[in-house]
């Protein structure tokens, strides 16, 4: 699909360890893409990475009700045609029992972790379906959600939650002509939860590429897309994101010609 015209998406925590894995996926790729985060400094770090790439910064973030509002407001101000957004949030991994912390303490860890996410798709679904385009809407689940990950009582939960939170937007976003989807592992990520890397984990850049593919052809259209069994049909049939090069991530910066980025502030 080289030379096919791509509508921009969104990636939400662009600066983040995940965020930048999308970020370099789709640099490769030919991807325009609107990076959003909340810090200013790292959003021109990320640009100085990639210069000549068709990358769009804006400061801002879906942390909570307002931001998410007003998030939504300055991406409908851009005027531009999203194909999706990619919500690439980094919750804290926080390692622990259950029963060594107050309730109150471990309400609060939930809170952080899943708000938002349910405040960005509040008020992102709606920007997407009033676009017309068919979009996508992807989130980014880590380990522990299917089996626990011992030691890390509150995540495993909060990632339990992520994956029903996927099915019910699933459902909810159908009739808007949105498509949402949880893209979910099932292990560690190098880079990400652990710094060594380890051949039967993902790197940032394998979960961005991954992500990437469910805008695709082809793409499957289940709500929850488990990363293991996507990685191996990748694998087996040598699917590639339309227009990727499948470069070494080393060789990324600067690898999109004749386009520029634009910062823009809300």
């Amino acid at each position: 699909m080289n030379g096919t015209i791509l509508s921009p998406l969104v990636v939400l925590d662009a600066a983040g360890p995940i965020g930048g894995g999308v970020v370099a996926a789709a640099v490769a790729a030919h991807w325009p893409l609107v990076a959003v985060d909340s810090d200013p400094a790292a959003l021109r770090v990320l640009a100085a990475a990639y210069p000549q790439a068709a990358l769009t910064l804006l400061q801002g973030c879906a942390r909570d009700e307002a931001t998410a509002a007003k998030l939504s407001a300055a991406l409908r101000s851009l005027d531009l045609p999203l194909g999706g957004v990619i919500a690439a949030v980094d919750g804290e991994l926080l390692r622990g029992r259950l029963l060594d912390l107050p309730v109150d303490a471990s309400c609060r860890r939930f809170e952080a972790a899943l708000a938002p996410q349910l405040a960005a798709a509040r008020h992102l679904l709606p920007l997407l379906a009033d676009g017309g385009r068919g979009a996508g809407y992807v989130l980014v689940g880590g380990p522990g959600g299917v089996n626990p990950w011992a030691g890390y009582g509150h995540p495993s939960v909060t990632e339990a939650a992520l994956r029903m939170l996927a099915r019910v937007l699933h459902g909810e976003a159908r009739p808007l002509g949105v498509r949402v989807q949880l893209l979910s592992l099932d292990t560690p990520a190098w880079g990400v939860h652990a710094g060594l890397p380890r051949a039967d984990w993902p790197s940032a850049l394998d979960i961005g590429r991954h992500a990437l593919e469910l805008f695709g052809p082809g793409a499957p259209t289940d709500a929850i897309v488990e990363f293991s069994t996507r990685r191996a049909a990748v694998d087996r049939h040598d699917i590639s994101t339309p227009g990727s090069d499948q470069r070494d991530a080393r060789a990324l910066p600067g690898t999109v010609s004749n386009t520029s980025h634009h910062e823009v502030s809300p």
